[in-house]
């Protein structure tokens, strides 16, 4: 998936015009799954949810349409998160989460949807808001792999398991222009990412599911980050 991610990215670039934008980004997650922390949560004996907190970071390349302010920002990220667990016959065990995106982000422009908006210092005249404000669309794959290691058995042994799900999550940002070539955008998203479940986990945490639980249940997360964008286009 990752080679698919990255042939497509390059893809894009070379396809598209050279005077466009790039830009990087870092956002904090807030993560739920009902059928992880159901399962954490009885075997830890914790209130704690399984991967409550990572940190997603990207790269993004950008590009928009000519007449509307409606901007395109393919995107690929890594997230990670870790934890550990004490358990009645293993001890403590660690997990961690890594996750590979491709998220195919759509900005709009409401307050504005009609500007060029070719002036990326209009902070600086008063018309942040109605300039710079957005909704996001940001439809996308994942691929989400647990890595567990059971630190109570010598050697050490480790298990992996991974899934593959679509990606889906909507918010709000605002573009902030710093200089020329300088922008940068808070943003606040919500997302989803579709039926996600490991048997193999379940099966090497000797823990049967809970009564009445599907394997399968959403990621959901929240997302405050913060995306850093240069722009040598509009210095043609």
């Amino acid at each position: 998936m990752k080679l698919t991610i990255i042939n497509f990215v390059v893809f894009l670039i070379f396809t598209t015009s050279l005077s466009a934008q790039f830009g990087i980004s870092a956002r904090i997650q807030n993560t739920t799954n009902k059928t992880w922390n159901t399962t954490y949560q009885n075997a830890a004996d914790t209130t704690q949810n399984l991967f409550s907190r990572s940190y997603e970071y990207g790269i993004n390349y950008w590009f928009r349409l000519k007449e509307y302010r409606i901007e395109f920002l393919p995107e690929i990220t890594m997230a990670k998160s870790e934890e550990s667990m004490l358990h009645s016959s293993l001890d403590v065990t660690a997990h961690k989460r890594t996750s590979y995106n491709f998220n195919f982000n759509v900005q709009v422009y409401p307050l504005d949807f009609l500007g060029d908006c070719n002036c990326p210092t209009f902070s600086k005249d008063g018309n942040l808001i109605s300039k710079g404000f957005y909704w996001l669309f940001s439809p996308g794959l994942t691929k989400h792999t647990i890595d567990t290691e059971f630190t109570d058995l010598s050697p050490k042994e480790n298990q992996s398991a991974s899934i593959t799900s679509l990606r889906f999550g909507v918010g709000a940002g605002v573009d902030v222009g710093l200089t020329d070539l300088i922008t940068i955008s808070p943003f606040i998203q919500y997302s989803m990412n579709f039926g996600n479940g490991w048997t193999e986990q379940y099966a090497a945490y000797d823990l049967p599911l809970p009564e009445n639980e599907s394997n399968r249940s959403n990621i959901n997360q929240w997302h405050f980050g913060l995306r850093l964008s240069f722009r040598p286009d509009y210095k043609n």
